[in-house]
């Protein structure tokens, strides 16, 4: 054999195993996509496994494609009449279902950029067109002030009844949403929780359905501090807690316990105190008192500062009496109606030139339960009490941006993070912090090291 013909071998051979290896490649991604839209499946199914029409166009990925124009509600509506349904169920898919649907989306894509390449002047004048058709269509209607019921009257159809559609014409709720304000996944979940009207096949609220989200939504701007907690009158002698009001805590053990006490023995409870009652709330505030005096605490330590490495690692919230992690039942206030808070992570990594933080907020769901993840960065600040005038070091956080699923969004809009943002350290030792708000130290975070 000539040294040409084995040149010529040996280049059809790499050719072939070149060949087999795109091959290898464009199959690991096909199956990581189609992981990554399972998990997108979980979070947003319904506690059957199951996803609705609704719920497939509140989907993040395809408001965004909606809101751009780059799909259009008659494109949505036939790709999903054509993919198979559940059971024969007209409004539910399953996960098989979902798949196909994304199938039929990336082909609708792939051929529209085959069109565009050949009539982009075309498809610019078509848009062009759509975009001022939809803004004589869906005219924005802003309520100010206005009662609950005039704002129902001016979105309502024909039937006297408003969905999802009416409420793109509403202003103040689309700028919310435009904002960062509200979250497209916060609104779903309000929708959704309301019972719709009476033979409305489209799942539409009446009135009174209406007034319900509009109290909910606006309700999320209420402010949410002390007169949460002064909502109840319930007295520390009313309380089922088996503690009475002179039970003097002078140890951490002691401390603990009750925390544990009060956590253990109800499974329809929620974790860490979001659910805690005000006499709770209070032998919880005088056990936490004590511990601060205890001769352990190094935050009252004045021959010692502490350092980022003393805060350094993977900690575990137990309790908290914050009104508006109580208020959103979780830190990121992105609990479905039938779903519940399964508990928080603080992550704290410390360098010589980085500070990075992440919290892991587990949200319990059945099959669609899924983790939040909130990550930035932290320092700590010297501060002074604005109750006590006496110095203090505190954690300030500042969050960058937000992720669940195939969602990730800025975190400096997001409201339900604030009361975390900058809190006091009040205690600490090898494996216990408690912090406490800036501005309302009855407002007390307790976290426990776990790494």
């Amino acid at each position: 054999m000539d040294t040409s013909t084995m040149q010529k071998e040996d280049m059809q051979k790499k050719e072939e195993e070149e060949e087999e290896d795109y091959e290898l490649d464009e199959t690991t991604t096909s199956s990581e996509n189609e992981q990554e839209l399972k998990r997108s499946f979980r979070a947003i199914c319904n506690d059957e496994g199951l996803v609705s029409k609704t719920a497939m166009k509140n989907w993040n990925e395809i408001k965004e494609l909606l809101r751009d124009e780059e799909l259009s509600e008659e494109e949505f509506d036939e790709m999903w009449e054509k993919i198979p349904k559940s059971g024969g169920a007209a409004d539910l898919v399953d996960v098989d279902g979902f798949l196909k649907f994304n199938s039929a989306l990336d082909d609708l894509f792939e051929y529209l950029e085959e069109d565009d390449n050949d009539s982009d002047d075309e498809v610019d004048a078509t848009q062009s067109n759509k975009s001022k058709e939809i803004q004589v269509v869906t005219p924005m209607f802003y309520g100010d002030d206005l009662p609950p019921g005039v704002v129902f009257a001016e979105l309502a159809n024909e039937n006297a009844l408003v969905g999802l559609d009416e409420l793109k014409k509403w202003g103040d709720l689309q700028d919310m949403l435009k904002d960062g304000d509200l979250l497209p996944l916060e609104l779903q979940n309000m929708y959704e929780s309301i019972p719709k009207a009476k033979g409305s096949q489209d799942g539409k609220l009446d009135e009174e359905g209406f007034i319900q989200l509009y109290d909910e939504i606006y309700s999320l701007f209420e402010e949410v501090g002390d007169d949460y907690e002064d909502a109840t009158s319930v007295s520390i002698e009313d309380s089922n807690v088996s503690n009475a009001r002179g039970t003097t805590f002078s140890s951490k053990n002691q401390f603990l316990s009750l925390l544990e006490d009060l956590s253990c023995g109800d499974e329809s409870r929620l974790l860490c105190g979001l659910d805690g009652t005000e006499s709770e709330v209070q032998l919880v505030l005088e056990a936490a008192t004590a511990l601060e005096n205890e001769p352990s605490n190094m935050a009252n330590d004045s021959d010692k500062d502490i350092q980022s490495s003393d805060i350094a690692g993977e900690w575990e919230l137990l309790y908290t009496t914050s009104s508006t992690m109580k208020f959103h039942k979780s830190l990121s206030g992105l609990v479905p109606p039938n779903g519940k808070f399964g508990g928080l992570i603080q992550k704290l990594k410390a360098s010589k030139y980085l500070s990075d933080t992440e919290y892991v907020e587990k949200i319990n769901a059945g099959p669609a339960s899924f983790e939040v993840r909130v990550t930035g960065d932290w320092e700590l600040r010297s501060s002074v009490s604005l109750f006590t005038g006496s110095k203090s070091v505190c954690i300030n956080v500042v969050p960058d941006k937000v992720s669940y699923g195939l969602t990730n969004q800025k975190a400096d809009h997001w409201k339900s993070l604030g009361p975390m943002n900058l809190l006091d350290i009040s205690y600490l030792d090898e494996d216990l912090r408690i912090m406490r708000g800036t501005t309302s130290t009855d407002s007390i975070f307790v976290f426990k090291r776990i790494s």
